[in-house]
């Protein structure tokens, strides 16, 4: 008997630690530190999506940094453009998201300048493609009444993509207030939840096929 109630015991215990994870906690957004990069040991390598990435954040937003050294990966992205999806749930799922770049390939005007071949990955197929990183696609964004928007606006989420020294750095601000972050019974911050990164084209194609990566149970920070 002593040691049939040991072993439900056992099973009780690896039941929660399966249905509770492994927490990613973010870190506490320097403001100091303003829109200035953050420093090179802070970032997580991710060696199979190709990416460096970090996450913080502060009592407004959530700010997602990543840096890309493959030329070839900076090329899709810029071309393909990058979606960050969010999901509440424990299983991640692609309802909500924000896209950003877009993707050179994607975006539409008159005066759109001629985009270099896709099959093209060089430093100068970049320059068009990185100058036309302006617009911010919101995606499952019901209560949004803009989809579309400029990169830098102030109002809403925010984002930007530079080119220095061969590497492309990409940083996202998503307003707290904009995402449908669920507080703890306990009251101590929001509920984990889970931020997928990917890149390609929107449609998988036989020769792009997107790169995905979920960032599973993050746990936002609450103290410096």
């Amino acid at each position: 008997m002593k040691a049939f109630l040991i072993l439900i015991s056992f099973l009780l215990c690896i039941n929660l630690n399966a249905q509770k994870g492994k927490l990613f906690l973010s870190s506490w957004h320097d403001t100091e530190n303003g829109d200035l990069k953050s420093s090179s040991d802070k970032y997580i390598n991710s060696k199979k999506e190709k990416l460096y990435y970090y996450i913080s954040n502060d009592n407004a937003n959530v700010y997602l940094e990543m840096k890309f050294v493959n030329l070839e990966v900076q090329n899709r992205i810029l071309k393909h453009g990058l979606t960050v999806w969010i999901c509440m749930e424990s299983k991640p799922d692609k309802k909500l998201g924000v896209r950003f770049p877009i993707g050179s390939l994607n975006s539409v005007g008159r005066n759109k300048p001629k985009i270099p071949d896709d099959n093209v990955n060089t430093e100068a197929s970049l320059v068009i493609p990185l100058s036309l990183a302006k617009t911010i696609e919101l995606i499952g964004f019901i209560s949004e009444e803009e989809r579309h928007f400029p990169a830098d606006n102030a109002d809403s989420f925010r984002g930007s993509v530079t080119l220095d020294n061969g590497m492309l750095y990409y940083k996202m601000t998503m307003p707290i207030v904009k995402l449908p972050v669920r507080n703890s019974k306990d009251g101590n911050g929001a509920m984990p939840f889970t931020i997928g990164f990917e890149y390609g084209p929107p449609v998988a194609q036989p020769a792009y096929t997107p790169v995905l990566l979920w960032i599973k149970n993050i746990k936002l920070a609450t103290v410096k």
